[in-house]
């Protein structure tokens, strides 16, 4: 690895932490960047960004907690939910079409991030409302599963299920911050296990990602509520069809190679992971 592949994931880092540490979502541009750009075996990426986001956690929990922007009573349900949901995700996740989940996650940000800009203004400063422990554990369960599948950290996915659920918005990116702990600490360690895992490039990314994660937060609790709250709707449907049109690309490609039939969803093959 050269220097200016070096330099190269380092910008990658340093650009998706602090989407991360700004808007809570940033970690779906690492794989495929990686991938594109630098043509980085998948699986390689994948470990190496869920590593990454181990720091990330770490780095947004305390700028997030310092601002007084994590509600703890719900984030430990958050991590309790998390951590067995991982498991599961990074157990099973090969038996199921990568295409599929995509498809999935796609559908979730484009969705939530119109629904965010055409629902009713969120009041800046009030109070969220509450909600029971087992609507959190119910969302931090499908956050968990998906994202150990995807390899997104988390936020991408619980950012639009808060947004949904009416707490405010630098509450909800608060607790992203929180889970992406239990999912990338599982995830990685059972990467490590399979021997998926290149410890420098998830170093490298680790260290760009928190350092971008470090000033993004900062960011964040210094721009009005309105302008954060757009900024993550337009991200969410700029991620949402991106990942659409990956797809489609995929199956149409896919179509072509395979002339016998249509696109599996149930598969062993990780490779196709993005």
């Amino acid at each position: 690895m050269g220097r200016a592949d070096v330099i190269t994931i380092l910008g990658i880092g340093l650009l998706a932490g602090f989407l991360i540490g700004s808007v809570g979502i940033g970690g779906v541009i690492i794989v495929p960047a990686l991938t594109y750009l630098m043509d980085i075996d998948i699986q390689l990426a994948i470990a190496a960004a869920l590593m990454g986001f181990i720091l990330t956690g770490i780095v947004g929990t305390i700028q997030y907690e310092r601002q007084g922007s994590i509600q703890w009573s719900s984030a430990w349900v958050l991590v309790a939910a998390a951590i067995p949901a991982a498991l599961v995700g990074s157990l099973i996740v090969q038996m199921v079409s990568p295409l599929l989940l995509k498809c999935l996650i796609g559908g979730l940000a484009a969705v939530s991030g119109l629904q965010a800009i055409f629902a009713g203004e969120l009041i800046e400063g009030a109070p969220a409302s509450a909600l029971s422990s087992g609507r959190l554990a119910s969302a931090a369960a499908f956050t968990s599963f998906f994202s150990t599948a995807s390899g997104t950290g988390g936020p991408l996915l619980l950012v639009p299920i808060l947004m949904w659920l009416q707490q405010p918005l630098l509450g909800a990116i608060g607790l992203s911050q929180v889970i992406q702990l239990p999912i990338s600490i599982v995830a990685t360690l059972s990467n490590l296990a399979m021997g998926t895992v290149n410890l420098y490039l998830g170093g490298l990314l680790a260290i760009a990602l928190s350092v971008g994660c470090w000033f993004g937060a900062s960011v964040a609790h210094k721009l009005p509520a309105k302008v954060l709250k757009i900024s993550v709707s337009c991200l969410l449907i700029w991620i949402g069809a991106a990942i659409f049109l990956d797809v489609a690309g995929k199956i149409y490609s896919s179509s072509n190679a395979r002339p016998e039939g249509p696109v599996s969803l149930i598969s062993s093959d990780a490779a196709y992971r993005v």
